[in-house]
């Protein structure tokens, strides 16, 4: 199976969030750089929403390490209190005109862009169709940018302790659908898909084979394989359902929640390499 491996990576003023998991912080040549060295593809980057960074710089620094960048991610809006869908029109314009920027710099690498926790926590007392008219909204005019600038949107379905709008897959390809742009797919989460799909598999195979990136951790927040013992997740058999949906793309890994992150890096990335590679022909 064909999966470009990243890590969840962000500049370091990252550590100053209370982000739901633990990313690599540091300058774009030293993610590069740390990321490659310990087995991965390339990075996942979180740019600050306020202070998105000159992709040709990140350019440079990927291309001197040899690393990737198939996937920005716009959790840091979440964190730094912007929502997509919100119930304050300034707020909504403001995180609009911010997930345009990182659509901007995503365009430059013709990556793809992650919208999950980005769209907001939902909105106090709005009913359904109050939210449909909303979303439809800002993920029209988003994924018109986003077909302008060369990148693609992925919604992220996302557990109820995220948020309260579009928590599974069902849902978010019924979005897909509905918007009917080539710059507007879906991904996955493992998280997600343990915590709000009926199985793994429905999570999974909802997506129709159109999800390109998954997030991979354990419910637990920790990178797969490092603490087999308290793992919730079955991760083989994962890998032998993504094969089975011939899943292409590529998956991002968090850092271990304690002690030096290097160690389980490695040991996260050789046993995804393996498990994603058993039963591959020869």
């Amino acid at each position: 199976m064909n999966i470009q491996l990243c890590l969840f990576s962000s500049t370091p003023d990252m550590a100053d969030l209370s982000f739901v998991v633990k990313v690599l912080t540091g300058t774009p040549v030293e993610l590069a750089q740390r990321a490659v060295a310990w087995g991965y593809d390339g990075i996942e980057f979180m740019p600050d929403p306020l202070h998105v960074p000159d992709p040709r710089e990140v350019d440079k620094a990927l291309k001197a390490a040899g690393a990737l960048m198939p996937v920005v991610n716009t959790g840091r809006m979440f964190a730094q209190g912007m929502a997509l869908l919100h119930a304050d029109a300034l707020v909504r314009k403001d995180s609009s005109e911010a997930f345009k920027r990182i659509l901007d710099f995503a365009g430059h690498f013709k990556a793809r862009v992650g919208l999950g926790a980005a769209r907001g926590a939902g909105i106090p007392g709005a009913n359904r169709e109050e939210m449909d008219r909303m979303a439809e909204d800002v993920f029209r005019e988003l994924a018109a940018h986003a077909e302008k600038v060369q990148a693609v949107i992925m919604l992220e379905p996302a557990d109820p302790g995220v948020t309260s709008y579009i928590n599974t897959m069902d849902e978010a390809m019924a979005w897909v659908e509905r918007i009917g742009s080539p710059a507007f797919s879906v991904m996955l989460d493992t998280y997600q898909l343990a915590e709000s799909e009926p199985s793994l598999e429905h999570g999974i195979r909802a997506a129709r084979g159109q999800a390109r990136h998954i997030h991979l951790y354990d419910p637990s927040r920790w990178p797969p394989g490092v603490l087999p013992e308290k793992e919730r997740l079955d991760w083989p058999h994962l890998a032998r359902v993504l094969r089975q949906e011939n899943f292409q793309g590529s998956g991002s890994v968090v850092l271990a929640l304690e002690g030096d992150p290097e160690p389980a890096a490695r040991k996260a990335v050789a046993y995804l390499r393996r498990i994603f590679e058993e039963g591959e022909q020869p």
